[in-house]
C-alpha cells in the first residue's frame, strides 16, 4: 500500500524538475509589401512572392512552385534576405540570435484560378 503512495509523489517531483518551457513560436500573416517587428529592433519584411503553381482546372505540364522572398532589418546590422518555399527548411537568422522563420505551410493560399486575382497572405514562423 505505501508503494501506490509512493507513484504520486514520484509524479510530483518529476514534474517540479522539469525543464521550464522555452521562447514559443510566434507567427504573422502578412501581405507582400508588409513588415512586422519579429523580435525587439528586428523588422521581418514580407518582399515578394512568386507563384508559378498550376491553376485549378488547368492542365499544367509543371506542377510549379511557389516562393516568398522575406527581409530581416536591424539598425546596427547589414540586411539579410532570404526565400522561403513549401517543403524545405527553414531560414536560420544571425540577427534572430539563431531563431529561425518558417513558412506555416497550413496557411499558403490555393493556386490561383486562372483570371484571378491571387491572395498572397502567407503565415511565417519565428521559432525557438
Amino acid at each position: 500500500m505505501r508503494h501506490l503512495l509512493a507513484l504520486p509523489l514520484a509524479c510530483l517531483i518529476l514534474t517540479a524538475c522539469a525543464a521550464p518551457p522555452g521562447p514559443s513560436a510566434r507567427a504573422f500573416t502578412l501581405a507582400p509589401g508588409a513588415s512586422v517587428e519579429a523580435a525587439p529592433g528586428v523588422l521581418l519584411r514580407f518582399e515578394e512572392v512568386e507563384d508559378s503553381r498550376c491553376p485549378p482546372g488547368v492542365r499544367c505540364v509543371w506542377a510549379g512552385r511557389l516562393s516568398c522572398r522575406f527581409s530581416l532589418t536591424r539598425a546596427d546590422a547589414a540586411p539579410e534576405s532570404f526565400t522561403l518555399v513549401p517543403g524545405e527548411a527553414a531560414h536560420a537568422s544571425s540577427l534572430l540570435g539563431g531563431r529561425r522563420v518558417a513558412l506555416d505551410e497550413a496557411s499558403l493560399p490555393a493556386p490561383a484560378a486562372p483570371d484571378a486575382l491571387a491572395n498572397h497572405r502567407v503565415t511565417v514562423k519565428v521559432l525557438p
